[in-house]
């Protein structure tokens, strides 16, 4: 047997095993969903929602949204959902972990797995701990994300103008979730991280020392808001973003591995 022959023949034997590997997973995939028939697949009438209140769906290509409409599924099955005052329909729990999705979505797959339960309000809610309405939360110590569906659905109905609950929760949960051991930790590479903090810590002092700048105020409370305020007007003023802030615009494009502002039929990814 030549060389030519050999490597033919390991050729169509790599080429059978993950056909193989790849039928049993489909395989697993299909008796899963016999054995769990609760198990949420995202239809047309979901991507219809998701195109409607999620601009950035609609800019995917067709592979992405794919693979958007996947990690929406398994977001969604991942948690387990509770209404206060409030049914959780379909739709909440589709836009929600759109929301989620639309902030990871240039990273790895991932499912914020310290957060194991949603929590959907009807309107703001009193926070009895903290003696305060809210109008969306998260808590580590609780491993819930809490959300004001009124206010989640305003924060879409605008796309522009970088207040968003939605992406603001997610991003806090994110936020937490790199900082937490699990298997899922870590995704915010530490050296796009340092640079990221360098530059919001500057920008959070000019803000307080009270001079007017591009994010409002409440950025400049602490790190944590700093990012999910950032993120806000990151997807939602990518444009301005990058013009008023162009060093920490890149930044957030490296730690989040995509630049909205990019977006010329399709999100372009870092």
């Amino acid at each position: 047997m030549n060389g030519v022959e050999a490597f033919a023949i390991l050729f169509v034997a790599t080429a059978i095993t993950l056909g193989v590997f790849y039928l049993t997973g489909l395989l697993l995939r299909w008796i899963a969903g016999l054995a769990n028939p609760g198990h949420m697949r995202i239809t047309e009438s979901d991507r219809g929602l998701l195109e409607r209140y999620l601009p950035y769906y609609g800019f995917l290509s067709a592979k992405d949204r794919r693979a958007f409409d996947h990690r929406v599924s398994d977001w969604v099955n991942d948690k387990e959902w509770h209404g206060r005052g409030v049914e959780v329909t379909r739709e909440m729990r589709v836009l929600i972990a759109g929301s989620a999705i639309q902030v990871t979505f240039g990273l790895d797959p991932l499912l914020l797995m310290h957060f194991t339960r949603i929590i959907v309000y009807p309107d703001q809610y009193r926070n009895r701990t903290q003696d305060r309405d809210h109008i969306g939360e998260v808590n580590p110590g609780m491993r819930v994300i809490a959300i004001s569906w009124k206010h989640f659905m305003e924060g879409f109905e605008d796309a522009t103008n970088a207040r968003n609950v939605g992406l603001h929760e997610m991003a806090h949960a994110m936020w937490f979730e790199n900082d937490i051991p699990n298997g899922e930790d870590g995704f915010l590479l530490p050296r796009h991280l340092k640079t990221w903090r360098a530059l919001a810590k500057e920008e959070a002092e000019l803000i307080n020392a009270g001079e007017k700048r591009f994010f409002r105020d409440y950025a400049a409370t602490n790190q944590a808001e700093f990012f999910a305020v950032a993120v806000e007007y990151f997807f939602e003023q990518p444009l301005g973003y990058r013009e008023q802030l162009p060093e920490l615009y890149e930044a957030m494009c490296q730690l989040l591995g995509q630049d909205p502002a990019a977006m010329a039929g399709r999100p372009a990814f870092a």
